[in-house]
């Protein structure tokens, strides 16, 4: 529709050329400009096509209104100003073939996108010579995985999904519970953010029936977290009782938010130590122990590689973690690392990145930690990754769904949607051709009580192996409730011991079955020191 508005809107004027710009006509091309490099490409574009109503035979002016075209994802209507750009142009533009080929990815056209940019190459220089060589290998790259499909099948969540934008997917370690975000018109200031052309995003929950597994429809997260302005999920600890929130203060920074007994979310901190800085923070997670995080920052120190890198901080206190250091390579590049996610584990990492292995934009790659040592990323392959962007990954225990937010031509409004993955058939790249065993994870969950008024404790307990030694620390939530990932097949014992009442201890030992996650609660009735 839009396209044939374009038509209209260019074959209307009178055919002869203008070769003298008024001065209103000046003002319309500056203040375009000026939008589109402010990243405002909705504004710009809408301004170059008002020009374009005038001066119907300026090739610049084409050119300019594709690029914006191309930058809010409207790829037909791109290619026709880049062939009308090319049409009434009287020399070579070597920034064109870049621009349609671009275009003609987008369209899912990846031949003649290759041929495009492979003609473009010898003609560019600087940062357009790398941006050509950037989208062919996304080209190349996304014509070869989609001539090998993986053996997954992918639904949306329509109960869950609106044509805005919904992100940032976590789930409980029970998978029961999923928080998103997402940009619609029911939030709580119920208002656009202009500059983005969305609106304010608020932090969303849904709950799954545990009978028949099916997602309920979702409510805004109860409590003191979500205000007028943007609000975004970054990440769940393990627990689940505690949410890692964006907040646009001091260029982007991560606060937490903790569950109270009644399971409202109290109003965000801040979070201490080397998280947050001047430069953009915009995901965290914890490992499986909670000891380590990881995060997602644009700091520009101790070996950053360049915009979004992943680092790692480990724990000083319950919410301060020490000195952040950079993973390095081959995890991060020059390019934008985004959305970490560890898997319960606590070595199987997933992050999206548009570096060069990428089917274009945003995909999602896998490594994991051996020893001290992250091995090479991995691309899952299509079609979890497309041509658009994927961001936001989680993984079952048992690896056999996965949750991916991904902005895909069937996606609502062509925006961001959220989809459940069937991996049941799937091995993960980084398994393929590897002699090591992955990791069996099993549930242990429980909670502690008082024995004489069953009033919920919080306390800290302890998991120790059959040597005696402690494995893992692990802390109740505010309701005595606690919830962890640990190794199946070994034996350990866990010890609570709330101050006042007397240490109690447990033998745990789950046993693992292939593709089930199998978990095992244990209820601790303490008993007050005589």
């Amino acid at each position: 529709m839009r396209c044939f508005l374009i038509l209209t809107l260019v074959f209307s004027v009178n055919l002869s050329a203008q070769t003298r710009w008024q001065p209103a006509q000046l003002i319309k091309w500056s203040s375009a400009n000026e939008n589109y490099r402010n990243a405002y490409f909705k504004a710009a574009y809408d301004g170059y096509i008002d020009l374009l109503s005038e001066i119907k035979d300026n090739p610049e002016i084409y050119l300019a209104a594709g690029k914006s075209a191309h930058q809010i994802r409207l790829f037909s209507e791109a290619s026709f100003l880049f062939s009308r750009a090319r049409q009434v142009s009287t020399k070579s533009f070597p920034e064109l073939d870049l621009w349609e080929g671009k275009a003609l990815f987008g369209e899912g056209q990846l031949d003649s996108a290759i041929q495009l940019l492979q003609r473009a190459q010898p003609q560019l220089k600087g940062e357009d010579l790398d941006d050509a060589g950037l989208w062919l290998s996304y080209a190349k790259n996304a014509r070869n995985e989609k001539s090998k499909p993986q053996a997954v099948s992918l639904r949306p969540l329509e109960v869950l999904n609106t044509d805005g934008v919904e992100s940032s997917v976590f789930l409980s370690l029970d998978e029961n519970t999923l928080f998103f975000t997402s940009a619609r018109i029911e939030n709580t200031g119920k208002d656009m953010d202009e500059e983005h052309g969305i609106y304010f995003q608020d932090i969303w929950m849904s709950r799954r029936d545990s009978l028949t597994r099916i997602w309920k429809g979702p409510e805004p997260l109860p409590g003191k977290v979500n205000t007028p302005e943007h609000d975004a999920c970054l990440g769940l600890s393990p627990q689940g009782d505690m949410l890692f929130v964006y907040k646009s203060e001091k260029g982007g920074d991560i606060f937490y938010s903790r569950c109270d007994k009644k399971g409202n979310w109290r109003e965000p901190k801040a979070m201490g130590g080397d998280i947050n800085t001047s430069y953009f923070e915009s995901s965290a997670c914890l490992s499986a122990d909670a000891k380590t995080m990881y995060l997602i920052s644009e700091r520009e120190k101790r070996g950053a590689k360049g915009n979004g890198d992943i680092w790692m901080l480990k724990k000083e206190k319950r919410t301060e973690y020490g000195s952040a250091t950079n993973l390095g390579a081959p995890v991060n590049t020059v390019y934008d690392e985004n959305s970490v996610s560890i898997h319960p584990d606590g070595k199987t990492m997933f992050f999206s990145s548009n570096r060069p292995e990428s089917m274009g934009g945003y995909d999602i790659f896998v490594t994991r930690r051996e020893g001290n040592t992250w091995l090479p990323p991995q691309n899952l392959g299509y079609p979890i990754n497309t041509e658009g962007d994927e961001v936001y990954f989680s993984l079952s225990v048992d690896g056999n769904t996965g949750w991916v937010s991904s902005r895909r031509k069937e996606s609502l409004g062509e925006s961001y949607d959220i989809y459940e993955i069937d991996l049941s058939n799937y091995v993960l790249p980084i398994d393929r051709n590897s002699a090591a065993k992955r990791p069996t994870v099993c549930l242990l969950q429980g909670k502690i009580l008082d024995k004489s008024n069953a009033m919920a404790l919080e306390t800290e307990l302890r998991l120790t192996d059959a040597a005696g030694k402690v494995v893992q620390t692990i802390e109740t939530s505010e309701n005595g409730e606690f919830r962890v990932s640990i190794p199946g097949d070994q034996s350990f014992t866990l010890l609570a011991s709330p101050k006042g009442y007397q240490p109690q201890s447990e033998p745990i030992l789950i046993q693992s079955v292939a593709g089930k996650t199998q978990s095992l609660t244990k209820v601790f009735l303490m008993v007050t020191q005589p």
